[in-house]
């Protein structure tokens, strides 16, 4: 009997150190500083899909911050006082609050503007336990793809949202290259989307060839706001979203979210739980090649022509 009793803790003890799913399983959050939890296809459904196809021994569980500072850094702080194995946050707003407040987890950011600009110190290896993947594309790059489109364009719109923290970075730095170009520009913020058709009629009253939409959800899925009274003045659209561009703008040089998290995120919190590797010693992780999205029926509604060589280097035509 007390053999048999032998032999069966030894196992037990093999068992467990064999590495079970029931002791082995690491625990993920993802943190998305806007109010997405219950809306199809997010980018953090997608993470926590492709995290679980690629490593069963792994529980995901996933929190808003639902677009409000204080739940957002209530938040934030309690996930990293809850034994997380890794955590993931979503959006620029949250990548700011995370870098001040996360002091005990390793976490990886994504969908953030340039990190930069965001508290990070330096995209090679930024230390302090966190490091992420960025849709960034340099802004001098996206306006000289506008302006190969239309050739023309000399005096600039652009549509912030007051309340997005990317729009800081995004404001200065879209200021830098139109004043290193040249360019003449006119900026209208708002906060709310309801003011999209007032800041659109400034705009062009102001005498600008294009208006050009930023990165907040709030501008670039609102474009019916504002899109008739652009056509009435002949005026087009650009944008920095490529979300935009089905609605009706023109073109965006972009990044894609789910090639972010399929490519860059998810490979990197493989090797923070596998190998133990600090998401600090990484350098911030980049897409190689961007998105050209266009929208032909729009530009040739508002008679723009595009030309082949663009349009055989884009990704989606509409």
């Amino acid at each position: 009997m007390q053999r048999r009793l032998k032999f069966e803790i030894i196992a037990l003890l093999l068992w467990i150190s064999s590495g079970s799913s029931v002791f082995a399983a690491w625990k993920v959050a993802i943190f998305d500083y806007d109010d997405r939890l219950h809306a199809p296809n997010t980018i953090a459904k997608y993470i926590e899909t492709t995290l679980l196809s690629a490593e069963d021994q792994l529980t995901v569980e996933q929190y808003s911050g639902k677009a409000n500072e204080q739940i957002a850094v209530e938040t934030l702080k309690r996930l990293d006082q809850a034994g997380y194995d890794l955590i993931i946050t979503i959006t620029s707003d949250a990548l700011i609050l995370a870098h001040h407040f996360l002091k005990n987890t390793p976490t990886l950011y994504t969908n953030v503007n340039n990190p930069l600009f965001l508290g990070v110190m330096t995209l090679d290896a930024p230390g302090r336990n966190m490091s992420g993947a960025s849709y960034y594309v340099p802004i001098a790059d996206q306006i000289a793809f506008f302006q190969q489109i239309q050739p023309p364009l000399k005096r600039l719109g652009f549509l912030f949202d007051e309340k997005s923290r990317s729009s800081k970075t995004e404001i200065a730095e879209s200021r830098a290259v139109c004043r290193a170009n040249d360019l003449e520009y006119a900026i209208r913020l708002i906060a709310k989307a309801e003011e999209l058709p007032a800041a659109a009629r400034d705009l062009i009253a102001e005498g600008v060839d294009a208006i050009i939409v930023t990165s907040s959800e709030k501008i670039y899925t609102n474009l019916s706001l504002f899109q008739a009274i652009c056509d009435n003045a002949n005026i087009p659209i650009y944008s920095y979203h490529k979300t935009a561009v089905q609605q009706g703008a023109i073109a965006s040089l972009t990044s894609d979210y789910y090639r972010m998290a399929e490519e860059l995120i998810v490979p990197m919190a493989l090797q923070v739980l596998r190998e133990g590797v600090s998401p600090g010693a990484m350098p911030v992780a980049f897409l190689e090649n961007n998105l050209i999205i266009i929208n032909q029926t729009q530009a040739q509604k508002l008679g723009l022509t595009i030309s082949d060589e663009i349009l055989q280097q884009a990704t989606a035509i509409f």
